[in-house]
C-alpha cells in the first residue's frame, strides 16, 4: 500500500509511515512489562561475589621489563613526552615483603598528557586487574590520573566475576623505588 501511495504522492506516503510507525511504537510500548531487578534472587554462575567493601594489593613493577611503547610523543622538541603511550603488564600481590603471594596481574596502558618537559609525571593509566585469590576471581577495570605527587586518585568503573559491576575509587601510592625496581600500593574503595 505505502509503495503505491508513494507513487501517487509521495507527502501523503511519508505520512501515512510516519503514522503506521507511531502506532507500531505504541503498540509495543503498551505491551513491554517492566521486570524488578533483583540480584539477590538471581542465580549466577561464576565465582562467589566479593563481600568486602576495601581491596588493598600491591603491584611490582620492573622498569624496562613487560612494557611496550605503543605511541611516540607527538613532537618532543616542542612538547616533551605528551602523546606517549606504553602498554604494560605487572604482577599483583597481597603484600609488599620480599617474596609476596601473587594474587592476579594489572594489564593497562598509560598516555603522558604533560603537555611541556617538565620532571612532572602525568599520565591518563587506565588499568584491567585480574583478580585470583583461590576464593575470588574476577577483574576489575580502573581508570584515573597518575601524577609524581601522591596518592593519585582513581576511578573504579567496572568488574566481572567476583566485582561484577562494581562502582567506586581508589589510590595509588608509590610506595617503594629502588633503582629500577618500583612498588605501587593500591587501595581499592567499592561504593555499590
Amino acid at each position: 500500500m505505502a509503495a503505491l501511495l508513494w507513487k501517487i504522492n509521495r507527502e501523503a506516503a511519508a505520512t501515512f509511515l510516519t503514522f503506521a510507525m507511531a502506532v507500531a511504537f505504541e503498540w509495543i510500548f503498551q505491551t513491554a512489562e517492566a521486570v524488578p531487578c533483583r540480584m539477590e534472587e538471581t542465580q549466577i554462575p561464576g565465582p562467589p561475589p566479593f563481600p568486602e567493601c576495601r581491596l588493598q594489593y600491591y603491584v611490582e613493577v620492573m622498569i624496562g621489563e613487560v612494557s611496550q611503547n605503543l605511541l611516540p610523543p607527538i613532537n618532543e622538541s616542542q612538547t616533551g613526552p605528551f602523546g606517549h603511550a606504553k602498554l604494560f603488564a605487572f604482577n599483583a600481590t597481597a603484600g609488599p615483603q620480599t617474596a609476596p603471594t601473587r594474587i592476579g596481574s594489572v594489564r593497562g596502558f598509560t598516555l603522558n598528557s604533560a603537555y611541556r618537559p617538565s620532571e612532572m609525571i602525568d599520565l591518563i593509566e587506565v588499568e584491567l586487574i585480574s583478580y585470583d585469590d583461590g576464593v575470588y576471581r574476577g577483574t576489575i577495570q580502573i581508570q584515573g590520573e597518575i601524577r609524581s605527587i601522591p596518592a593519585n586518585e582513581i576511578a573504579i568503573v567496572g568488574g566481572t566475576g567476583s566485582f561484577r559491576g562494581v562502582r567506586g575509587y581508589g589510590f595509588v601510592q608509590q610506595v617503594l623505588l629502588e633503582d629500577r625496581y618500583r612498588r605501587y600500593h593500591h587501595d581499592l574503595h567499592f561504593i555499590n
